[in-house]
């Protein structure tokens, strides 16, 4: 299997969380964005394209308990 390296931003991380936030507040979204491959950039994507949707937590999880994390991390949440 071939493994790929996404970037994202903190203004990327926190975009999503915004459109967490705006769904659970009853706005409509697709709580997605879209990653390009650019080799100009810094951090380029290795796939052309990628879609990164955020998935909230009580429905991401609901069939099994979350991952252990780092205890900084984890008491960051």
């Amino acid at each position: 299997m071939k493994s790929h390296t996404l970037y994202l931003s903190r203004r990327n991380l926190l975009a999503l969380l915004s459109k967490l936030d705006r769904q659970a507040a009853g706005d409509e979204t697709a709580c997605a964005i879209i990653k390009y491959n650019n080799p100009a950039d810094l951090y380029c994507n290795t796939m052309d394209q990628v879609t990164v949707i955020a998935v909230a937590d009580d429905k991401f999880y609901a069939d099994r308990s979350p991952g252990v994390m780092h205890p900084a991390d984890e008491a960051k949440l």
